[in-house]
């Protein structure tokens, strides 16, 4: 079977990615096709937070989430050290929390209500580029296609076709979704715990709210960066019930599910001969591992890149790296991993508790919303 596009993954990125060509160039889009090894709605770990520069994204595309999804408006999140709190407001909301299930369910429909293909419950064994086409084979057959994108995830297969990238660019991640206990309601409330810092986390314990039927639920979790990948580290299952105890949450008997992360550093590998790399493939928010509205945003630069591929016949894609460097998302992706080295280079406990403040206003002014400024949204205030 063969294609102009396929796309490996049908997560937001992959589904952005199309979406977008949709909008760019429809003709292209109706020669490209959408694979996914699940079957939507899959389950799938993330503690679901939305922040602002998605909505933008979505209503690029002419897609509200607001009113098509359950979703909890957080309007507050403190960033906590060791009893120390700098907190981060905005009204509307600082982000929705969303099951991430119903999230990509949403967006692949209204990808196929503009036409796109999807196969789901099709998995992509092996990428091959040879005499100018890109040879995808499957558990269900072979595809070809002149130009593939990776939205395939962190462990995605398209990934080794580009490069085959150093382990060390991966992070750690622990979750579980429960009952809110009675002190932590439901509200538009979330935190950030970064007291495990100094027990070898190189990140954080969260705590959000998750819609539900009828029952206030919360995700926890724990996000280990590993930017530094030499110093020593902690089990993540000990921080998580560390972090649930000094918050007032039994630490045990929970069902903990776990997961890799790729985060974005800007000398990795984004794309190759025929072949791009978008969402966590290309890597994620190092600083504490948001990839949604990421995801949308590579989407946006990958159709671009495409579309100008085949008006050009030129598919190289020798520009995509500069092209994903200068898109706002490339921006704010450059200084969040200088933000993580920053931030967890930090070992010592004094200075993290006189820095606290400071650095829960750069978060909120430089490092949450990577759309400040397209956005009707207001500044982010912290205190």
């Amino acid at each position: 079977m063969d294609y102009d596009v396929i796309i490996v993954g049908a997560g937001p990125a992959g589904l952005s990615t199309g979406l977008h060509l949709a909008k760019l160039a429809p003709e292209l889009a109706k020669r490209t096709l959408i694979l996914e090894k699940a079957h939507h709605p899959r389950p799938k770990l993330c503690a679901g937070g939305v922040l602002p520069g998605a909505e933008v994204c979505l209503r690029k595309l002419g897609l509200d989430m607001t009113s098509a999804l359950p979703s909890v408006p957080v309007r507050e999140m403190a960033l906590q050290f060791e009893g120390r709190s700098a907190v981060i407001r905005r009204d509307p909301v600082v982000f929705r929390a969303v099951r991430r299930e119903q999230f990509d369910a949403w967006l692949a429909n209204s990808a196929r209500g503009r036409g796109l293909a999807i196969r789901e419950g099709v998995r992509v064994r092996k990428v091959m580029v040879a005499d100018g086409r890109v040879n995808v084979k499957t558990d269900q057959g072979e595809y070809l296609a002149r130009a593939v994108v990776g939205a395939d995830g962190s462990k995605g297969v398209v990934q080794r076709a580009v490069a085959q990238e150093p382990v060390h660019r991966v992070a750690r991640l622990l979750e579980i979704r429960a009952p809110a206990a009675p002190q932590a309601g439901s509200d538009g409330r979330a935190w950030l715990d970064f007291s495990c810092v100094l027990d070898g986390v190189q990140g954080y314990v969260w705590n959000f709210p998750s819609p539900a039927d009828g029952q206030a639920m919360r995700t926890w979790g724990v996000y280990d960066s590993r930017v530094y990948p030499q110093m020593p580290h902690t089990a993540l299952r000990t921080a998580l019930e560390q972090g649930l105890t000094r918050n007032g949450y039994p630490g045990d008997g929970h069902r903990l599910q776990g997961h890799p992360l790729r985060w974005f550093h800007q000398r990795a590998a984004l794309a190759a001969p025929h072949v791009l790399l978008a969402g966590d493939a290309a890597g994620a928010d190092p600083v504490v591992g948001e990839g949604i509205s990421f995801a949308l945003g590579y989407g946006e630069v990958a159709a671009a890149a495409l579309q100008a591929a085949f008006a050009r016949d030129d598919f190289s894609f020798a520009d995509y790296r500069r092209q994903i460097m200068r898109h706002r998302i490339g921006r704010y992706l450059r200084r969040r991993q200088v933000g993580a080295r920053l931030l967890y280079g930090l070992r010592n406990r004094f200075l993290l508790r006189l820095l606290w403040p400071l650095i829960g206003w750069a978060a909120g002014a430089f490092f949450i919303d990577w759309t400040w400024g397209e956005s009707n949204f207001p500044p982010y205030v912290s205190s």
